[in-house]
């Protein structure tokens, strides 16, 4: 029988910041023979030529040869290789991690395949802020918040009227590839109204309001 790798799930969402485990399987037909055993998994990441070594078991060893991203974060589930499951886990998940992974698998035969990794990161917390500003007589209104992939911001009052249209959003990248988005809305002093202001990860339909 011609030797092949499986995937029980082609496509895994992970959280930014939490951990995920990747899996692929292979026949192992009786006892294994670690020594017989390589597994390579790599990450391609789209625009990028080159691929990332993220983990590297060649002939029962461990090769510490992967890329820095994954240095100290990337580990396979050794007591897992028995029942022909080559899983991969990575912890503490980055924005970077997102991409193509490629699990190949060589045991008396070879073969690989290829599984996807989308990361998010949900805009859970709003921060806001209220500043008057005397000289105009005027109010400005701003939310804050990061999250991965960037988000639309829309701005109501309490009778659920739009106001997005007359609030200035702009945003920044983190350092982590976050995108940090500020919103503000200028109105006047003598308006007594609750303002509310809603970040819609239109990706993945997720909102979070202030």
């Amino acid at each position: 029988a011609l030797f092949t790798v499986e995937v029980p799930q082609q496509l895994y969402v992970a959280e930014y910041g939490s951990n995920v485990t990747m899996e692929c399987r292979f026949p192992v037909n009786g006892s294994l023979n670690l020594g017989l055993l390589s597994v390579v998994w790599e990450q391609k990441r789209q625009g990028q030529p080159e691929s990332r070594d993220v983990y590297t078991l060649r002939s029962g060893k461990i090769l510490h040869s992967s890329h820095l991203n994954y240095m100290g974060r990337a580990a396979l589930l050794h007591n897992e290789l028995k029942s022909g499951r080559a899983i991969l886990q990575i912890t503490s998940i980055k924005i970077t991690d997102a991409g193509l992974y490629r699990c190949l698998i060589d045991y008396q035969g070879a073969d690989y395949k290829y599984i996807t990794l989308e990361v998010k990161a949900s805009y859970k917390k709003i921060n806001t802020q209220i500043i008057r500003k005397w000289d105009e007589d005027k109010f400005v209104f701003t939310c804050q918040s990061e999250g991965f992939p960037l988000a639309e911001v829309f701005w109501q009052n309490e009778k659920n009227f739009s106001l997005t249209g007359s609030a200035n959003t702009t945003y920044t990248l983190t350092a982590d590839g976050l995108y940090n988005v500020t919103s503000t809305l200028t109105f006047k002093s003598n308006t007594s109204e609750n303002y509310s202001c809603t970040f819609w990860n239109k990706e993945w339909n997720e909102k979070t309001s202030a």
